[in-house]
């Protein structure tokens, strides 16, 4: 008797404290997952900085690369502007060594995709002349095959695991202002987890 009294109340506060994990105003990740620190904070984003990142590995794909190096991108945070400066092509960026170049150097180099890395079993076939393209550059890797995150490395031989390399992604989810808000239109922006 007293365990069906106290049933219906049990099943109210274990409801009741099972949503309030999943909602503390739409900033807390469904699931118990952690909530990753804010990178860079101060961009012009929903939550005032980066939010949507990975450290350590490299999530871009292929399509539409554009390169850029020190001077041009001094940080991660530069990179990350640099993807926003661009919502119409960048989905995602990599700030890491990308080749032996960079590894010598001593500079990080930020690449900005309009892709995610594929799975491993699934191979796209481009056809970069195909009219109905736009904003395809030239494809080094075509067709793209799919393959497990690569992690980033400070070193040519891939020993040493890079925790400076970050990627990350932006979202058409809430309103930032971009370079045409003179002209008062406004871009749909939240980046990167």
């Amino acid at each position: 008797m007293l365990f069906t009294k106290l049933l219906p109340l049990a099943s109210l506060f274990i409801a009741t404290a099972a949503a309030d994990s999943f909602n503390d105003g739409g900033h807390k990740p469904l699931g118990g997952f952690k909530k990753v620190p804010i990178l860079c904070k101060g961009l012009k984003t929903e939550d005032n900085g980066c939010t949507r990142y990975t450290q350590g590995f490299d999530i871009t794909g292929v399509v539409t690369t554009l390169e850029l190096s020190f001077p041009d991108v001094k940080n991660v945070c530069d990179c990350i502007q640099e993807c926003l400066n661009r919502p119409g092509t960048c989905a995602n960026y990599v700030f890491d060594f990308h080749d032996a170049d960079a590894i010598k150097s001593g500079h990080r180099t930020c690449i900005l995709y309009s892709n995610f890395n594929l799975p491993s079993d699934v191979t796209v076939v481009f056809a970069p002349d195909d009219p109905q393209n736009m904003n395809i550059q030239t494809l080094e890797d075509n067709p793209q095959a799919g393959g497990p995150v690569p992690q980033a490395f400070t070193d040519d031989q891939g020993t040493v695991p890079d925790d400076g390399a970050f990627s990350g992604w932006q979202t058409e989810m809430s309103s930032v202002e971009d370079a045409s808000a003179s002209q008062g239109s406004k871009t749909m922006l939240e980046v990167f987890s």
